[in-house]
């Protein structure tokens, strides 16, 4: 069914970035200009660094070489306003959360997904796997 004027689509961006540490600052870039556009910068900064977090980890740990591609992808619901971050990517092994010392200066990505997010999560796919958070804000 074709989209008309008055339904409008849930999802504001969907790119696909090269697998490389330079993509994390392309992808926040891009988050950020999609929620503003559509009138939900309220959710920018947290969906910035949770862009940030999940498109490093991806590089890190799945993309290898850098020959990979990352999927991002932004939706919206509206009741309760909703948005999804999502970050695909060729690897089927889910996240791990890791207990990370206050010393420590690497290993604390997913906290911070979660501190941020309402809630977060993965699901396997064909050709790999999607993390995904939801940041939502009182109706």
């Amino acid at each position: 069914m074709a989209t008309t004027a008055t339904q409008a689509s849930p999802r504001l961006i969907a790119i696909a970035l090269p697998g490389i540490p330079e993509s994390a600052p392309t992808a926040r870039r891009r988050v950020r200009a999609a929620l503003g556009l559509h009138g939900l910068g309220e959710y920018a900064d947290d969906a910035e660094i949770i862009t940030s977090e999940l498109v490093t980890n991806a590089v890190r740990h799945a993309c290898g070489n850098g020959n990979r591609t990352i999927g991002i992808t932004l939706n919206h619901a509206g009741s309760p306003a909703m948005v999804t971050i999502a970050v695909s990517d060729s690897s089927p092994h889910g996240p791990v959360k890791r207990d990370t010392p206050t010393s420590g200066e690497q290993g604390r990505g997913l906290q911070i997904v979660e501190a941020l997010s309402a809630h977060w999560g993965w699901r396997r796919e064909d050709d790999g796997k999607t993390v995904f958070a939801v940041l939502a804000r009182e109706a």
